[in-house]
């Protein structure tokens, strides 16, 4: 008999679980709110117009039709877990043998007013399509606030530095004392230097008290006026997870070592929705291991053996600053202009690992995402440009 398995989230983990799945073994639905995969580390770069939504895209539907799966489009409202069962807001239900949580994250708001209203968020195409727009025309934004240091502001600045409109202020501001304050200190004193060389404004040690159209109040007291509020302050758990009574006390969903929920069979979590045992960093490359890590357990499971533990590879980070730099982050760091062609060359893998369609829609994509790659990296191989490119230094 074929077991049904269905996936609520159609990001890294919960595509990467379904393309696992071999549909003649398993009946496979997967269900988003959106009817695109998008590849979330890159869409900083549509802020600056390197990268086009077509590029970071992969139709969900055809993509899981051509492996035999089925996708269906929508909100999902209620999650009850014990009966493996799903509604939507279209008033759909849906119920399966195995149930898999993949239901990304949202912005961490911290309860400050005006966040919701007031800026600029940073977690889907749409939203980097939204900032390009307030940059751009005769009304085109100039005083710009970065509200969070971490990865993802960091690459938002960087990409803000690539195409800055004349005349334009630009801050920072990290609640925590330094830039990147997961990285090394090396780094963030690196970024800090780049930052004070272009004439970027650092709130460091400051937190943002409330937002209005205008203006950002800092807890200090002191406010920066403010065109366009990007707000990269970090994921929190989406508000479904509670409602289902799934979150547990971090507010994420707490899984055993094969990712499986304790207490409900046959439901798993992965990707950032998963709080595993040991915490891990919310980063795509964890979230398409551990979609990969719970189609091997349900199979396990379907053949009679028993779940083996989820195991995570440390990676190093590669965090892009624009056409400034690159940072290498792993057990040393490093940083150069080179590096560039690393991060493009891991978005590319992964998106031709992904793209699972049939081959002439494949081989379309590939070469979409090729000409966009090759117009990115011709500064690199540009000889005039290559010494200086070339160089990569080690950090601290």
């Amino acid at each position: 008999m074929t077991a049904s398995v269905l996936i609520i989230g159609g990001g890294f983990a919960g595509l990467a679980c379904a393309l696992q799945l071999d549909a003649r073994r398993f009946a496979v639905t997967l269900i988003d709110r959106q009817r695109y995969f998008e590849f979330i580390p890159n869409i900083h770069e549509l802020i600056s117009g390197v990268k086009t939504a077509r590029d970071l895209r992969l139709p969900l539907g055809r993509l899981l039709r051509d492996r035999g799966h089925r996708f269906h489009c929508g909100e999902v409202t209620a999650v009850h877990a014990g009966e493996r069962r799903v509604a939507l807001a279209d008033g759909r239900q849906f119920a399966a043998d195995y149930l898999v949580i993949a239901t990304g994250s949202v912005d961490a708001q911290f309860g400050i007013p005006g966040v919701g209203r007031h800026t600029l968020s940073l977690k889907s195409v749409a939203d980097g399509r939204d900032i390009a727009a307030r940059l751009s025309g005769a009304r085109a934004a100039r005083r710009i606030v970065v509200a969070g240091a971490g990865l993802a502001g960091m690459e938002a600045l960087g990409e803000l530095l690539r195409r800055r409109p004349p005349a334009s202020e630009l801050h920072v501001v990290e609640a925590r004392d330094r830039l990147l304050p997961a990285a090394p200190a090396c780094v963030s004193r690196h970024l800090q230097a780049l930052c004070a060389e272009h004439g970027v404004a650092l709130h460091l040690g400051e937190r943002v008290e409330r937002v209005t159209a205008k203006t950002v109040w800092l807890a200090s007291g002191r406010r920066l006026r403010s065109d366009a509020t990007l707000w990269t302050a970090g994921p929190a758990p989406p508000p479904l997870l509670a409602d289902a009574a799934l979150a547990g006390p971090s507010g994420w969903v707490d899984v055993a070592g094969d990712l499986s929920v304790p207490g409900l069979d046959g439901v798993f979590a992965a990707g950032d929705s998963a709080q595993l045992p040991k915490a891990l960093s919310r980063q795509a490359y964890f979230a398409l291991d551990m979609g990969n890590a719970v189609a091997t357990a349900i199979q396990r499971r379907e053949s009679g053996r028993r779940s083996s533990r989820f195991r995570p590879l440390p990676r190093p980070t590669l965090l892009s600053f624009g056409d400034i730099t690159c940072i290498l982050i792993g057990r040393h760091a490093f940083a150069g202009r080179a590096l560039m062609a690393a991060k493009e060359a891991v978005y590319t893998l992964v998106m031709a690992r992904l793209d699972r369609r049939r081959p002439r829609a494949r081989i379309g994509g590939l070469l979409q995402r090729g000409r966009g790659s090759q117009a990115l990296l011709w500064p690199l191989l540009n000889p005039a440009d290559l010494l200086r490119s070339g160089r990569v230094e080690r950090l601290g």
